[in-house]
C-alpha cells in the first residue's frame, strides 16, 4: 500500500493537494475496503484516445503494472488519504466561542498534558525540529496555524469566490464563520498530532543539520520554486518542471529532497496569508513524459511527501491550475475526476493551450503578480518571497 501511495504522489501531488482539501466525505462511494484494508473500486468506463501515441485509459491503468501497483488500488489509496485531509467533528470534542485568543490557550494546555507524559513526549511537543525560527515564527505562530485550518472553509461554505470576500480572482479568499460559531480546537489539535508524529518519524532526517534556508539552498537551486502573493493576497506557490534539474534532483540523496519539501512546506503553511485568505498552487508540466515524471521522486520522498502535504499540513487550497500537461495528465485526471463532485473540480483548473496568459490575469491578477523566468509569462516579480526573505 505504501508503493501505490508514493506512486499517487508523484502522479498528481499538486492536484491531490487542492482537491483533497475539498470536503473529503463527498466523494463518490466507489471503493469498497476488504479485509486487508485494500481497496476494491469500480473502474469508470472512460476512453481517452491520443491521436499521435493511440494511448488509451485503458492502457495508462495498466501501465501501473510495471510500477509494481495497479489502478485500483491507486484509486482506493487516493480515497483513503484525502478523507483524512479536513478533519471530522467527533463527539466529545473541545470548543470554544470566545475567537482564538481562548483557542490558543486550550490547545497550549493540550499541548502540555501530551509533554508531561513522559520524557521522550516533552522533547517531541517542544516542536524541536521544526524550521521556526528561520522563518521568525514562534511556537504559538505554529499552533495558530492549526487553529485557523480547522475553521476556514467549513462544511457550511461552499468554498468558491462571492461578491463580498473581496476577491474576483478564481477561486476567491478563504471564508470565515461568523464570530457566533463556535471553533473545533481538538479538530485543530488532532491535525496538530499528525504534524507532531510525522516530523518524529523523519527526525533523522531533520536532525542532520539545522533545516535553514542555507540548508536548503542548493535543492532549491534544483526545483524551480517561487512563492508569491498574488492581487488578493493569496500565496501563490509556483512550480516550473520544464525548468526543473531533474536528473540532478533523482542523484541527490533522499534526505536533502525530504528537508527541502519540509522546508518549502513550512514556508507555505506558516505564512499568515496562506493561512487567512488561501493557497494556489501553480504548476507548469512542460509536456513532461509519463516515466520522467512517475521517477522523478524517490520512492521514499513521494511517501513522506504525500502523507505531509495532505493529511498533516494546515493547508486549504483554493485553487490549482496546471498548464502545459501532457496527454497523459489529461488521461489520468479524466479518470479520477470521476470520483470528485463539482466542488472538488472547481479547485484545479486546466489551463488549454493559448490561453495561458488569460488564465494567469484570472487567477493571480496579471504580470504584477507571476515572477519572472516563470514558464513563457511575462512575469515582473524579481525577488520572491524566499529570496526576498534571504
Amino acid at each position: 500500500m505504501l508503493c501505490t501511495k508514493a506512486y499517487l504522489t508523484i502522479i498528481f501531488q499538486l492536484v491531490f493537494s487542492a482537491v483533497s482539501l475539498a470536503t473529503a466525505d463527498e466523494i463518490d462511494s466507489s471503493c469498497s475496503s476488504t479485509s486487508d484494508d485494500s481497496a476494491v473500486c469500480r473502474v469508470p468506463d472512460v476512453k481517452v484516445t491520443d491521436s499521435e501515441h493511440n494511448l488509451s485509459s485503458w492502457e495508462f491503468m495498466n501501465a501501473f503494472s510495471k510500477l509494481g501497483a495497479s489502478w485500483s488500488h491507486v484509486i482506493g489509496e487516493y480515497r483513503s488519504v484525502i478523507q483524512s485531509a479536513d478533519g471530522q467533528d467527533l463527539r466529545g470534542d473541545v470548543y470554544t466561542d470566545n475567537g482564538f485568543g481562548e483557542g490558543l490557550l486550550l490547545i497550549k494546555q493540550m499541548v502540555n498534558d501530551e509533554a508531561a507524559k513522559s520524557a521522550e513526549n516533552k522533547l517531541i511537543w517542544s516542536f524541536y525540529t521544526s524550521p521556526l525560527s528561520d522563518f521568525g515564527k514562534t511556537v504559538d505562530d505554529l499552533l495558530l496555524a492549526f487553529l485557523r485550518w480547522a475553521v476556514v472553509d467549513n462544511h457550511r461554505t461552499n468554498g468558491h469566490a462571492r461578491a463580498d470576500n473581496g476577491c474576483s480572482l478564481i477561486g476567491g479568499i478563504n471564508h470565515y464563520p461568523s464570530e457566533s460559531e463556535k471553533l473545533n480546537v481538538s479538530k485543530a489539535f488532532r491535525r496538530l498530532t499528525s504534524y507532531t508524529q510525522w516530523m518524529q518519524s523523519v527526525s533523522e532526517d531533520l536532525l542532520i543539520s539545522p533545516l535553514t534556508y542555507e540548508s536548503v539552498a542548493p535543492s532549491l537551486e534544483i526545483f524551480s520554486i517561487h512563492v508569491t502573493h498574488d492581487k488578493c493576497g493569496r500565496l501563490v506557490w509556483w512550480v516550473d518542471l520544464g525548468k526543473t534539474q531533474i536528473d540532478v534532483l533523482k542523484a541527490q540523496s533522499t534526505s536533502e529532497t525530504t528537508r527541502m519539501f519540509i522546508y518549502v512546506a513550512h514556508l507555505l503553511f506558516l505564512d499568515n496569508n496562506a493561512q487567512t485568505k488561501g493557497l494556489v498552487v501553480v504548476d507548469d508540466m512542460a509536456q513532461i513524459g509519463f516515466w520522467e515524471y512517475m521517477t522523478m521522486l524517490p520512492l521514499k520522498v513521494g511517501i513522506n511527501v504525500d502523507r505531509f502535504l495532505i493529511s498533516v499540513t494546515p493547508l486549504k487550497a483554493k485553487n490549482v491550475i496546471m498548464m502545459h500537461r501532457p496527454k497523459w495528465v489529461e488521461i489520468a485526471y479524466g479518470l479520477l475526476s470521476w470520483f470528485l463532485n463539482d466542488r472538488m473540480k472547481s479547485r484545479v483548473t486546466m489551463v488549454e493551450k493559448g490561453e495561458e496568459e488569460t488564465v494567469l490575469n484570472n487567477a493571480v491578477g496579471g504580470s504584477a503578480f507571476i515572477p519572472i523566468g516563470f514558464s513563457s509569462a511575462n512575469g515582473m516579480i524579481e525577488q520572491d518571497l524566499i529570496a526576498h526573505n534571504h
